[in-house]
């Protein structure tokens, strides 16, 4: 611990600049591809989790609700493609090589892809996230909006996607801090959290309301120097060497 001139403990001297702005990215693993979200989605998002017809459970700790008719839907959906924090983006369920036009990735390196990847049906359609409340010049960003699908939940794919994320937050894009924050009796989502290397901060009580009730928040991050340990426990566990010939893991994360 460092002491200043007048005997007060103060932090470690950094030499940051400032992390980047995320900007739309595709980032594709083994078995997803994470792509910014754009109009031509419309349908898919339409028909698999926003329409009226969706599974309004997966809404219930969600800021968003089901839309009542389509109008009201392509109103809501364009403000997201348009927005930038949130920045949004698709899970999908990653396309052949061939499909992408790209050579097969290695590890799941992001790709340059300049256009939109259309989806050949809306099941390839997972779900969804955002990068949001971000703050490139103290190097925070969060993990906020998840929705998944019934098919996306507790899947690889679902994993793969959080991983890829996590690591062009801090590896392309220079973050000290990576942030999760859920409604505190969500306890799919604070399971999710820790599963994936984040730490538990603490609880913001009567932290908002939204639905006509009240949240408690509780608050999970990982740093920069956490990042390296944590990338290590979720490319084992992703590898393909972990799963059996019917996409049955042979180890739990939290054993990797």
């Amino acid at each position: 611990m460092r002491i200043n001139e007048f005997e007060q403990p103060i932090g470690d001297v950094v030499s940051f600049a400032g992390a980047m702005m995320p900007e739309p990215a595709k980032l594709i693993g083994r078995t997803v591809l994470v792509t910014p979200l754009d109009a031509n989605q419309g349908d898919a998002f339409y028909e698999r989790i926003f329409g009226p017809d969706c599974d309004e459970s997966i809404m219930t700790y969600s800021s968003h609700d089901l839309y009542l008719d389509r109008a009201s839907f392509d109103l809501g959906f364009a403000s997201m493609t348009a927005s930038r924090d949130p920045l949004f983006f698709a899970i999908l369920r990653k396309p052949s090589a061939s499909d992408l036009c790209v050579g097969q990735p290695a590890r799941g390196k992001n790709s340059d892809l300049q256009e939109p990847v259309k989806l050949h049906d809306s099941s390839d359609l997972l779900g969804m996230y955002a990068l949001m409340r971000i703050r490139a010049d103290m190097g925070s960003v969060e993990m906020g909006h998840v929705i998944y699908t019934r098919e996306l939940q507790r899947s690889r794919q679902a994993t793969e996607a959080q991983y890829l994320m996590a690591r062009h937050v801090f590896e392309d894009l220079g973050y000290r801090r990576y942030e999760w924050k859920c409604d505190s009796l969500n306890a799919p989502s604070r399971a999710a959290a820790l599963r994936l290397g984040f730490k538990a901060e603490g609880r913001f009580r009567n932290d908002m309301v939204y639905k006509g009730r009240t949240r408690d928040t509780d608050w999970f991050s990982i740093t920069d120097s956490e990042w390296p340990a944590v990338k290590e426990r979720l490319e084992t566990w992703l590898d393909d060497d972990n799963f059996d010939q019917d996409g049955r893991q042979k180890r739990r994360l939290q054993d990797c």
